[in-house]
C-alpha cells in the first residue's frame, strides 16, 4: 500500500536527516521567541482538574474581580434576577463545593487573538455556545465569536479586557448589584486569558503550576481582612459570617468600595484597585504559608 511504501522510504533515510527533520518539527511548534512573554496567572476551578488546556486564566487583578463579583451570585441566582449573564448560576467554577485556586507560570505568544469563553460542559451542552453544541459533562470547551453566534477558537492565546465587558455605567434605578459590579470593575480592570488545546506548544506552554490552594481557605482569609475594615457593619448582621446573606454581601462590598457603592458610582471611598488586589493575593499566599493546599497537605 502507499502507507507501507512511505514507511519503507522513511526507514531508508540517513539517521542524521531524520534527526534534523525531528528537530525542525520541534522548532516549528515552539513559541516564536520574538513574541514570547512569561505571565503569572491564576485560575479558579474544581480541585480535581489540572493544567490550563481549554481553560480561562487571569492576572491577579482579573481573578480578584472574577472571585469578588461571584460573591453576588447566591443572591442574584436565588432571586431569579435578570441581572446575571448566561451560565452564571450554573458555572461549576463558581458553585462547586471543592473549588481550588491555582497560580501558574505560562509562556505565551503575545500576538493575542480572540478570547475564548472556556467552561465546563453542563447538561450535555457547551456553555455559551450558540447554536448549542453537544459535549460530555465535565469536559472543558472554549467558544469564540459573538454571544448570538459562536465560532471555533483558533490556537492563539485570547485576551479579554475585563472593563470592556463589564464597564457599563448603571442607569438610574439600576439594582445595587449593578452598582457593586461597576464600581468593582472600575477599580480593578485586569485581563482574562484563554488557552486552547490547538495552541499548546505553538502559542502557549505551561511552565509551572506554582501553587494550588483550597478556595475555602482563601475565602476565609479574605473575609477576615474585610471584617477588619468594617467591623461594625458585619457585627450588625444577624449572621456576621454567613457570606451568602444579603447583609454580609453588602458589608463586603461597602468595605471595599465605600458605604454608597450600591447606590452610586464611588471613586475615592473604600480601597483602591491595587489595595483590593493585594488583599486577594495576600489571602491566597496565607493559605500557602499555613499549609492549606487544595490537597490538604
Amino acid at each position: 500500500s502507499s502507507i507501507t511504501q512511505a514507511l519503507r522510504t522513511i526507514m531508508l533515510l540517513p539517521s542524521w536527516l531524520l534527526s534534523l527533520s525531528f528537530l525542525c518539527g520541534l522548532v516549528s511548534s515552539q513559541i516564536d521567541p520574538n513574541y514570547a512573554v512569561n505571565l503569572t496567572l491564576y485560575h479558579v476551578n474544581p480541585a480535581n482538574y489540572s493544567g490550563i488546556k481549554n481553560m480561562n486564566t487571569a492576572d491577579a487583578i482579573g481573578d480578584a474581580f472574577f472571585d469578588l463579583q461571584s460573591r453576588m451570585s447566591p443572591l442574584i441566582c436565588a432571586n431569579k434576577s435578570q441581572h446575571h449573564w448566561p451560565g452564571q448560576c450554573s458555572n461549576p467554577e463558581v458553585i462547586a463545593k471543592d473549588l481550588a485556586i491555582t497560580r501558574v507560570l505560562v509562556q505565551v505568544d503575545s500576538r493575542y487573538g480572540p478570547y475564548g469563553r472556556c467552561n465546563i460542559c453542563v447538561d450535555g451542552t457547551v456553555p455559551m455556545s450558540n447554536p448549542p453544541q453537544p459535549c460530555k459533562d465535565g469536559t472543558y470547551h472554549c467558544v469564540c465569536g459573538g454571544w448570538h453566534k459562536s465560532a471555533p477558537c483558533n490556537g492563539s492565546v485570547g485576551r479579554e479586557d475585563i472593563y470592556q465587558i463589564f464597564g457599563y455605567k448603571p442607569r438610574k434605578g439600576s439594582s445595587k448589584y449593578s452598582y457593586y459590579l461597576y464600581n468593582l470593575v472600575r477599580r480593578l480592570k485586569g485581563s482574562w486569558y484563554s488557552t486552547t488545546e490547538e495552541g499548546e506548544g505553538k502559542y502557549w506552554q505551561l511552565l509551572e503550576e506554582e501553587e494550588k490552594v483550597d478556595a475555602g481557605c482563601q475565602i476565609e482569609a479574605l473575609d477576615a481582612s474585610l471584617h477588619s475594615l468594617s467591623p461594625n457593619c458585619f457585627d450588625g448582621c444577624p449572621q456576621p459570617h454567613n457570606r451568602t446573606s444579603e447583609c454580609v454581601v453588602d458589608c463586603a462590598y461597602k468595605a471595599m468600595l465605600g458605604d454608597k457603592a450600591g447606590e452610586k458610582v464611588t471613586t475615592f471611598d473604600g480601597l483602591s484597585g491595587k489595595e483590593i488586589t493585594q488583599l486577594w493575593v495576600g489571602a491566597f499566599d496565607s493559605c500557602i504559608v499555613n499549609g492549606t493546599t487544595a490537597n490538604g497537605n
